[in-house]
């Protein structure tokens, strides 16, 4: 960030529809240091109020909160209805959108609206690479393919992200790459009393427990290892409800745990298990990365792009317990130490949140000029 010349009084305005898991991290980790790039009161978030408590980085007074209620749709049209105002009350110079239902919902309105501000809308990971019906997901290609055209810009947070958009037809100067990265961090420390339901590899898994995530997977993987391995399972659903897991004797379920809650499990964890389904550039893996936590995850979206096979983590084929199963008893504590430092090294070099702010700065500043 340091090659970035400041742009006091440049006001930016994030919008997300919903904010558990990698989207209100991403906030966290970036609007702290664009405040400090165009000053206090120039970034402000749009986003649930339910959501905003689990991000303490995130600064009240840069807090537009709507009540996310029950069903999607009620959320959406609140979320669009205070942003819509912010934007006319506060006057952004820039609108960054984050998320399928943010970006769906207020592209068109602010597309309509006279003397908008520069939109930016970043996916996080299509909609289209879900699983789901084929019929569905192409949709969901055209919709995103149409609504390009309606923003200044289409942020994407992996390679693979912008490799999948031009597939779906969205033309490539439409889009800018902008990796993920996270603020660097002394390591914590690991909690005394171990946590861990078992003897055997420390495996944790951080997430949204949804099918994207592939607990299920890590599931049928742990029943597999026996003893020879235990789990902690931290995290709730979002998308799919809160339904109860079916945890084998070497799992335990903690829920949803605050930021230093987590990274003392990093500390006392021996691997982070990411076995998802569909990913952008998951935070949970950099987080790891960042702790010299060695990484087990699928081979999907951007995540090759920061676990490389056998150099900085273990990359197996998704929805395949046994691979997982195998990959996680491969793992002595010579290679995880190995391939943690590795790890620790690739964050440094190429995952800092100070390149993240510098390079949406750059993209800001060429698209908000008149």
């Amino acid at each position: 960030m340091n090659a970035h010349i400041p742009h006091p009084g440049l006001k930016v305005l994030h919008v997300a529809q919903t904010a558990q898991g990698g989207v209100g991290s991403y906030l966290e980790e970036i609007m702290p240091a664009q405040a400090a790039l165009y000053g206090a009161d120039c970034v402000r978030a749009v986003l649930p109020a339910e959501h905003a408590a689990a991000f303490p980085g995130l600064l009240p007074k840069w807090l537009e909160t709507f009540p996310a209620g029950a069903g999607r749709a009620a959320g959406t049209l609140r979320m669009a209805f205070v942003a819509l105002r912010a934007v006319r009350r506060w006057r952004p110079q820039v609108v960054h959108l984050h998320s399928t239902f943010a970006g769906a919902a207020l592209r068109p309105l602010l597309w309509l609206w006279g003397g908008a501000p520069a939109v930016i809308y970043c996916a996080h990971g299509w909609a289209f690479e879900r699983r789901g019906a084929p019929a569905h997901l192409r949709v969901f290609r055209w919709l995103e393919r149409g609504l390009s055209r309606l923003c200044r810009q289409v942020v994407c947070v992996s390679r693979m992200d912008y490799d999948r958009g031009r597939q779906a037809g969205i033309r490539g100067a439409k889009m800018t790459v902008v990796r993920n990265g996270i603020v660097d961090r002394a390591p914590a420390v690991a909690r005394r009393v171990s946590p861990w339901p078992g003897p055997g590899l420390k495996v944790l898994f951080v997430g949204r427990l949804d099918p994207q995530k592939g607990v299920d997977v890590l599931l049928a993987a742990m029943r597999e290892l026996g003893g020879r391995a235990s789990a902690l399972i931290v995290g709730c659903a979002v998308a799919e409800g809160d339904a109860p897991l079916d945890l084998p004797a070497n799992v335990a379920a903690m829920g949803w745990l605050a930021r230093e809650d987590i990274e003392s499990l990093y500390a006392g964890a021996d691997v982070l298990a990411m076995p998802s389904r569909w990913e952008g550039l998951p935070m949970v893996a950099l987080e790891a990365m960042r702790a010299g936590l060695t990484v087990v995850a699928a081979r999907v979206g951007g995540i090759p792009e920061a676990v490389e096979h056998g150099v900085t983590g273990l990359l197996v084929d998704p929805d395949s317990p046994t691979q997982l199963a195998a990959a996680l008893a491969s793992l002595d504590e010579h290679s995880r130490r190995r391939l943690g430092a590795h790890g620790r090294r690739r964050y440094e070099e190429r995952f800092q949140v100070a390149r993240v702010v510098g390079e949406l700065d750059t993209l800001y500043r060429a698209q908000a000029a008149p």
